[in-house]
């Protein structure tokens, strides 16, 4: 009787483990690496056509799962960052956990630091992302890096994760699952920086996803705002301790079906550089910024490969505040190309840019007019 009973016990024991999935088994580990060489010359001034020779712009390497049913982690590196004139250092990008708050996993807390939900484009994945780099005006000037340390609850239905998930696996530019709703509070001094002033930083932003046939419309508007410390050379006066920074922005999104479009929009105000009245090196003061994008984009079949051709426009007006001094800029870029899917795990990118840029700062104001042209290789793992 006793052998029977410590069978049962053993059998009972043994299903409740299998049913029980391994650690190894709930965890994911994945990533890319982008390699890129560039060549590009000035069209303001006598130039020849140069390059910096290849360069790994970024090595990713993502480990994220769910350490329980209701808590979910997310780790990433970037083993091509730059220091100054070192390249290739590693950089963590993301840091953070969710905690779902109901079984249906509509509602969650993030804590860490990962991408503040503003701007459509700054939330995509850079490998995901047709142009080479992001619209000024929402990144470097709004969000530098995209990313902060803060806590953001979000919510977002069922149907609507649904649809995010399928943008996903079915490769059509999604941004990813930031929720239809969310508020959130974070350092605001960029990522990777210590929080200088000990004011935090709000965040807001509201979406849904549309099906209408085959398409997927996604408007959406965001707002952010907070002091900014800005950094200043020697000879530039600060007129504040910090500036205010405040940003709104909308977006229109159509996942390619087969055409695709985004567009942004942003304004605020930013801390800027203004020059001197009465000698000296200038000064930094709150101003106006705003400015916009649009990229439109083509998903084709052509026989085993897919590909992607794209152009955007992008214009702004305003301090980049993650520069030194917020140097007042004018900028005026457009760029096309395409984007070739050689296998699951190989993306070939050819991108012509050419830009104009008016800067003023403490060097006074300079005007760069030049064109590029980009190469990138992809290798999705």
């Amino acid at each position: 009787m006793r052998f029977v009973l410590c069978i049962g016990l053993f059998a009972l024991c043994s299903s409740a483990l299998l049913s029980q999935s391994a650690w190894y088994e709930r965890f994911s580990l994945r990533g890319y690496t982008q390699l890129r060489f560039v060549e590009q010359h000035s069209l303001s001034a006598s130039s020849v056509w140069s390059s910096g020779g290849l360069s790994i712009r970024r090595g990713r390497l993502i480990l994220s799962g769910f350490a329980s049913d209701n808590v979910f982690f997310y780790i990433q590196p970037d083993f091509a960052a730059t220091f100054g004139s070192a390249l290739n250092v590693v950089q963590l990008r993301d840091a953070y956990f969710d905690v779902f708050l109901d079984s249906l996993h509509t509602w969650r807390i993030r804590v860490g630091q990962s991408k503040v939900p503003f701007g459509y484009e700054n939330m995509q994945s850079s490998s995901l992302r047709l142009p080479m780099e992001r619209a000024e005006v929402l990144n470097a000037a709004s969000v530098p890096g995209e990313r902060d340390i803060g806590v953001f609850i979000s919510w977002a239905s069922r149907s609507a994760r649904a649809i995010y998930g399928r943008m996903t696996r079915n490769g059509q530019k999604g941004s990813g699952d930031y929720g239809c709703i969310s508020l959130g509070v974070y350092n605001g001094q960029g990522i990777n920086r210590p929080e200088l002033n000990r004011t935090l930083y709000w965040n807001a932003r509201a979406t849904y996803p549309i099906e209408l046939g085959g398409m997927v419309i996604e408007p959406a508007f965001q707002a952010y705002g907070g002091r900014y410390v800005a950094q200043a050379s020697p000879t530039v006066e600060q007129t504040a301790a910090d500036y205010r920074d405040e940003r709104y922005a909308v977006t229109v999104a159509i996942a390619p079906a087969p055409i695709g479009l985004l567009a942004e929009y942003a304004w605020g105000v930013a801390p800027r550089y203004a020059p001197p009245t009465n000698g000296g090196g200038g000064y930094i003061r709150t101003g106006r910024i705003e400015g916009g994008f649009a990229t439109l984009f083509y998903r084709a079949q052509v026989g085993d490969y897919l590909v992607m051709p794209f152009a955007r426009w992008q214009t702004m007006h305003g301090g980049v505040k993650s520069l030194t001094d917020a140097p007042l800029t004018d900028l005026v870029q457009w760029e096309a190309g395409v984007e070739w899917h050689l296998s699951g795990s190989l993306e070939l990118t050819l991108e012509y840019l050419r830009s104009d840029r008016r800067t003023e700062g403490t060097g006074g104001i300079s005007r760069q007019q030049q064109e590029a042209v980009w190469v990138q290789l992809q290798v999705n793992y």
